[in-house]
């Protein structure tokens, strides 16, 4: 018969597997894949997923199963420990759900952070993101572009995302542009008439010219589909 020892030593393991195994909120999953400079399609590489579904792990449409859940777990474990987030924001552990089929189920509803109320009357403005490392890719929004007469310094700010970019849109609608050097850009754009106006008016894609007679470059993008 065991011991007293040997039974709370198997306990304690078995209270260590359910706590490797819980996962953060959705919002948090993306914050540290972000944090990182992994994109999500690093991330269903190493855990041999799709890449859909890990998005859809970060909106909470659906949940890990076994065995990749542990090994998600394992993961954000660890980017946690490299990017913790500010203690305002430090959000709970998400309780362990019912194993969801990883399919579209419909828009997901993530609750937001309440806002602290401000001190006095003033217009509504945009959370400032956490601070990232140097070294981690960013993801901004669609920006205005620069106008076509503005000098350049060192860079022509009127292409300064580069010459080429791959557009991706994955089964959730959701359209993302790759650039050279990391940079990923949102895409406002649902259409293809929409996608060409913002390439050419918002997007700062393109090359400048290599001689004084030349002109500019046009972008080149690449389109891809969702397997």
């Amino acid at each position: 018969m065991s011991t007293e020892n040997e039974l709370f030593s198997a306990v304690d393991a078995l209270l260590e597997q359910v706590a490797r195994d819980d996962l953060p909120v959705p919002a948090e999953r993306r914050r540290l894949r972000e944090a990182a400079g992994l994109s999500q399609a690093q991330i269903a590489a190493a855990l041999e997923a799709r890449r859909e579904a890990v998005g859809n792990w970060e909106t909470g449409k659906t949940e890990p199963r076994p065995p990749k859940r542990a090994a998600y777990a394992r993961l954000l474990e660890g980017l946690a420990q490299r990017f913790p987030a500010p203690a305002s924001d430090a959000p709970a552990v998400a309780p362990t759900p019912p194993v969801v089929p990883e399919a579209f189920t419909g828009p997901a509803s993530v609750s937001a952070p309440a806002a602290e109320a401000p001190t006095a009357p003033a217009a509504a403005v945009r959370p400032v993101p956490a601070a990232k490392p140097a070294a981690s890719s960013r993801r901004p929004g669609a920006k205005k572009a620069a106008p076509a007469n503005t000098p350049a310094g060192g860079a022509d700010p009127r292409f300064e995302n580069g010459p080429l970019v791959v557009v991706d849109a994955d089964t959730n609608g959701t359209v993302v542009a790759y650039c050279t050097g990391g940079l990923i850009l949102d895409v406002p754009a649902k259409s293809l008439p929409s996608l060409v106006d913002w390439t050419l008016r918002e997007a700062k894609l393109g090359q400048p010219k290599l001689s004084g007679p030349g002109r500019p470059a046009d972008p080149l993008l690449v389109l891809t589909e969702a397997a």
